[in-house]
Formats: structure tokens, sequence, C-alpha cells
């Protein structure tokens, strides 16, 4: 027995989550971005974090094929990013905002992010219509601010 699919996103909308910009690059170099809040850590010793993306989409297709991502924990007034990433086009996905440095591994970490972190991929598990990757965190930016969280459809902070 299966649960009722509308139920199981209902029931999904009820948790809160942080919201994150995932980056990476596009087959021919150009950055890539989009928002994600399905992340947890798995392991602190060593540093492992676990990214949930769909299976069809671009993002899946560049991250295997680029074996690593940058995580951007958005801060609290950061919404406006967030919703970008969440709606845009594949081509919009390939602006940046203007405050980004790229990291030598070739992923851009957002400046004002609240965090910033450089993963390496070491597996990947498909999960029904999502690929899981477990990444190796080889770089961390943390700075002060409230986190940006999305409940019930609706963006809210922590302060």
């Amino acid at each position: 027995m299966t649960a009722d699919p509308t139920l199981y996103r209902q029931a999904w909308r009820r948790f809160p989550t942080g919201v994150s910009v995932v980056t990476t690059r596009s087959p021919d170099g150009a950055p890539y971005a989009t928002t994600a809040n399905a992340l947890l850590s798995v392991s602190l010793d060593p540093p492992l974090l676990l990214l949930s993306v769909a299976t069809g989409g671009n993002t899946c297709d560049y991250l295997r094929r680029e074996g690593c991502f940058g995580v951007n924990f958005l801060r609290g007034d950061q919404a406006e990013i967030a919703d970008f990433y969440g709606r845009a086009a594949p081509e919009e996905r390939r602006t940046l905002p203007e405050a980004h440095t790229m990291h030598e591994s070739g992923v851009a970490l957002l400046d004002n992010a609240l965090v910033g972190m450089v993963c390496h991929i070491e597996q990947q598990v498909e999960a029904g219509d999502h690929t899981l990757f477990v990444a190796a965190v080889e770089h961390v930016e943390v700075r002060e601010g409230g986190a940006l969280l999305f409940h019930e459809g609706q963006y809210g902070n922590t302060g």
C-alpha cells in the first residue's frame, strides 16, 4: 500500500525547511543555479551532506557531469533570490547575483549567503523520481544572520 501522493505533499509542506541555492556548471562551463531545500547533514566526521534533486532535470545532469557543487544557505532577507532560482527557465539559471565568488573548484558561492560550502560528489542513488547525491564538504564559509525558511508554500525567516 502506498500513501496518497496529494496527502504526502501536504504533509511535507507543513515541515519548515531552510532554503539554499545550489550551484554547479553547465556543459559549456557557465554557472548554473537552482533553489533547493532537500539537503541534510549526513556525517560530521568526515563532513558529508546529502542533496536530493529531480532526476529528469538539468541540475541532476550537470551535477553528474561536474561531480561537484556549491551550497549557499540563504539569509532571511534573500527570498527574492530563492524565488528566482526556484522558478527560472534553464537559460536564466545561468545568471548569478553580482555578489558571488568563483571558488577554485569552478562552482559559485554567493558572497551574501549565510553559509557557503563546496562539495564533491562521492555517491549517487536513484530514489523514485529523485537522485540523492552524497557529497564530501571540502570548503565552508559561515556568516552571521538569520536563515530563510520555507513553510506552507511561503518564505519566512529566523530573525
